[in-house]
């Protein structure tokens, strides 16, 4: 049996079109539109915090002759502030409340025909299953592209309205992130249309949908917390102020020791759920530009794309392989889901 592209693109039409002009959809669009300007009103104030801090110690510092050797400039604050801090609080936003708009994207693509019976009858039409199935969900996904990517169109706005530089580097890095964040919007979108597959009204599958947001966002970063903190064990106490230096150096070792152990175990979790992997991503195709040359107070050299890429490429994987499982338990359902 072979799908025929043309139903597929009909049927992937009307339920872009249908979502468009639903209430529920738009409202919760709406209120991540608000968001969204809340977010990036809170990331330009501390991009102009973080700004005026840096030119205050830069000047404390004195002259460039002594820029080096200042404790002020040679400290982990004198950092100098790079634009994608501002992306990055957008990024933050999409996190928290990027998969309800998922959710409510999906939660009722198949429940809610069938509670209507519309489903039905549109199967009795010269359409094949997998042609629906398919449809609907490149319908789906095709509205969650275009809401994902208008959060990081309003934030290039507000930065070049405020006079800000953005390089080409950085609109790589803000367009991955923008992938980053389509992957995990599909995610929480196959988690609500395999539960919709399920169940036979929205409510249920709502709610289902919400639960697994629920345990990804809160339950599955506290475990991995406890479990990281178990690891590790008891965080070094410092020594006394009369402690030699041999003793001080092993201090320091212990502890980062036990922050390695920490960050690993908590990590190695959190890969297992699609927040832990988005905010591992976002944040290390940000963190080169949190750090700056303390002997110069400059950015540090622009780093290779595919060698930032690959200290995550599981991370990425993980976020490609938990829409698709999703996916693939919502196909093979809705193809022997009895309608009778």
């Amino acid at each position: 049996m072979k799908i025929d592209l043309s139903r597929v693109a009909i049927i992937a039409r009307k339920e872009f079109a249908d979502h468009l002009t639903d209430r529920t959809f738009l409202l919760v669009l709406a209120l991540f539109g608000i968001l969204t300007f809340l977010a990036l009103e809170r990331g330009l104030a501390s991009y102009a915090s973080a700004l005026q801090w840096y030119e205050f110690l830069l000047e404390r510092a004195g002259n460039v002759d002594t820029v080096s050797t200042s404790p002020l400039t040679t400290s982990s604050s004198f950092v100098l502030p790079s634009v994608l801090w501002i992306f990055l609080s957008v990024g933050d936003q999409l996190l928290l409340f990027g998969p309800v708009l998922a959710i409510a994207t999906g939660f009722d693509l198949i429940s809610g025909e069938r509670s209507t019976r519309s489903l039905r009858m549109l199967l009795s039409r010269p359409v094949y299953r997998d042609e629906v199935i398919t449809g609907k969900v490149v319908g789906g996904t095709a509205v969650l592209v275009l809401a994902s990517v208008v959060p990081y169109l309003l934030a290039l706005g507000a930065v070049l309205v405020a006079g800000l530089t953005v390089t080409p580097y950085d609109t790589v890095i803000v367009m991955l992130c923008w992938g980053a964040t389509a992957l995990y919007l599909l995610a929480y979108f196959g988690v609500a249309i395999a539960f919709s597959a399920f169940s036979e009204d929205g409510g249920r599958a709502l709610a289902w949908a919400m639960a697994v947001f629920i345990l990804f966002s809160t339950v599955v970063p506290y475990a991995a917390s406890y479990a990281a903190g178990s690891a590790a064990g008891s965080l070094p106490e410092w020594p006394l102020d009369d402690t030699l230096p041999d003793e001080i150096q092993r201090y320091l070792e212990e502890r980062s020791d036990y922050y390695a152990t920490y960050n690993w175990v908590k990590n190695s979790v959190m890969a297992l759920s699609p927040n832990g992997n988005y905010e591992t991503i976002t944040g290390m195709l940000v963190d080169p530009h949190h750090g700056g040359n303390a002997t110069t107070g400059s950015l540090t050299e622009t780093p290779d794309l595919a060698e930032a890429l690959g200290q995550f490429w599981q991370n990425i994987v993980g976020l490609v392989a938990f829409p698709a499982i999703f996916l693939a338990v919502a196909y093979v359902r809705f193809m022997r889901l009895d309608l009778r």
